[in-house]
């Protein structure tokens, strides 16, 4: 039977690693084809006339004919995409361009019900050189909040150090007073950085469920949509359910993490 104290470790071991691997899983959403990584995306953009998908990520995204009968099936997922500007005919002295998008990863020219999708992802993505536009306003606050969660976690391990040098001290002493204020420093650091995470984790819950209504708002509105919702060019927008949950557990757990800090942590040393 697990003693008072390592049981109040393994308590917040689980909840740090939990954490961790909710921020891992958002951040890699649509990198590769493995299972469940295709349905990690912020916006979904499909056209349900020719089946035609695209999975938007923070930094990756999979496009692809899905399988109507099948979720997240035939999909190409990958970190970058590209296009080809290509020239058409001579208009009254002016030349055409079509902008033609290959499939995620590959060299293979996407399917013309894609190009659409992908052309409106490429705005949303920012030309996949990381997030910008849209998904800014999502990917700073929850970088920020990734951010100060490992700071916080640092700044834990420090006041252990610090703990127990300080254990063998005593505040008679004044040449190892130095010993007991990085102590409280690290101590303060850590509620510092975890008050942060949470505000930050909040920030980044709220402005995906914003940026993602947003777009539905916009509905057929988008460039590149026909307004009819039966047009092989109409666009339909959805958010992606997991991201979201993914974040409020975020939310959740690093709140949980914060008030039990002090009694469950700093009472241990």
């Amino acid at each position: 039977m697990l003693a008072k104290k390592d049981f109040r470790q393994v308590f917040t071991g689980l909840i740090t690693v939990a954490v961790v691997v909710f921020y891992i899983l958002i951040f890699v959403g649509c990198n590769s084809t493995s299972p469940g990584l295709p349905g990690l995306y912020v916006v979904k953009l499909a056209n349900n006339q020719t089946n035609a998908s695209v999975h938007i990520g923070l930094f990756s995204l999979c496009a692809g004919i899905e399988n109507s009968t099948v979720a997240n099936s035939n999909l190409t997922c990958a970190g970058t995409f590209s296009s080809v500007v290509s020239n058409g005919n001579s208009t009254n002295g002016s030349v055409s361009t079509t902008t033609k998008y290959y499939l995620p990863g590959t060299t293979s020219v996407a399917a013309a019900a894609l190009q659409p999708l992908l052309a409106l992802a490429d705005g949303i993505q920012s030309g996949s050189t990381g997030p910008g536009g849209v998904l800014s306003i999502i990917y700073i606050p929850l970088l920020l909040s990734a951010l100060c969660f490992a700071s916080a976690g640092g700044s834990l391990i420090a006041f252990r150090v610090f703990s127990r040098a300080a254990a063998a001290k005593s505040y008679d002493d004044g040449a190892d007073e130095k010993v007991f204020r990085h102590e409280r420093n690290s101590w303060n650091a850590a509620i510092m950085m975890t008050t942060g995470a949470v505000m930050a984790a909040v920030a980044a819950a709220i402005a995906t469920t914003v940026a993602v209504r947003a777009l539905l708002f916009a509905g057929t509105d988008l460039p590149g949509s026909d307004t009819s919702s039966k047009s092989t060019t109409a666009i339909d927008v959805s958010g992606g359910t997991s991201v979201q949950v993914l974040e409020w557990l975020i939310v959740a757990f690093v709140m949980l993490w914060h008030p039990i800090l002090e009694p469950f942590w700093r009472k241990l040393y």
